[in-house]
């Protein structure tokens, strides 16, 4: 992509991480590494976009997703710049405790969350909604900057453009899946974001 080109933002989900392979959230308090998985994923990312000028590379705060994208980064000579907003939606009292004890331990909770998380978010937590809007409005930072932006942030916070583009929220969420290192291309426009399909992997 040459200089001047308009800006672009390639979303990149992290690389399978330890909260991954355990079956347990990890959003804000607990903020693990990635698995052996997860940093060959993040070694496919600097192959896959071998040849593609990449003007810079953002990250949220979170090690697993930095650790995403510090291979590229280093590839490119560039440094990983964080934008506090694309940090992972906040799971509230559910952070760090694992899928299975919060399904056995608050079944009707668990199942309204899973069935429709944005009207059912978890105990003092966000909205799915409320994720997409703040990593829009984080990816807004960019604005007057040319060319391609890799972004390493998180699921939902993925799930959360996308629906907030789209205009649709609630068991929607449910319908869409990002796997580890899916990515999603964003390109500005005058008045926001459009999608640039296809582009999440599987």
């Amino acid at each position: 992509m040459a200089a001047g080109a308009p800006l672009t933002v390639l979303m990149v989900r992290h690389g399978e991480s330890e909260a991954n392979a355990l079956g347990r959230f990890a959003f804000r308090l607990w903020d693990p590494d990635l698995t052996q998985e997860g940093v060959e994923q993040a070694r496919l990312l600097v192959a896959e976009l071998s040849g593609v000028p990449v003007a810079g590379v953002v990250s949220s705060p979170l090690r697993r997703a930095i650790e995403t994208v510090k291979p590229l980064a280093a590839d490119r000579a560039l440094s990983v710049e964080i934008i506090p907003e694309l940090a992972e939606i906040d799971m509230g009292s559910w952070d760090g405790r694992a899928l299975k004890d919060v399904a056995a331990n608050e079944p009707s909770a668990w199942r309204a969350w899973r069935r429709d998380p944005e009207n059912n978010p978890p105990p003092r937590g966000e909205r799915i909604s409320q994720a997409g809007q703040r990593v829009l409005r984080g990816l807004e930072t960019l604005r007057g900057r040319d060319g391609l932006f890799v972004a390493a942030t998180h699921a939902d916070c993925v799930k959360g453009a996308v629906l907030h583009l789209t205009g649709g929220y609630g068991p929607q969420a449910r319908r869409l899946f990002v796997p580890n290192a899916g990515q999603l291309l964003l390109r500005a426009t005058e008045t926001g974001w459009i999608m640039v399909l296809p582009r999440i992997r599987l």
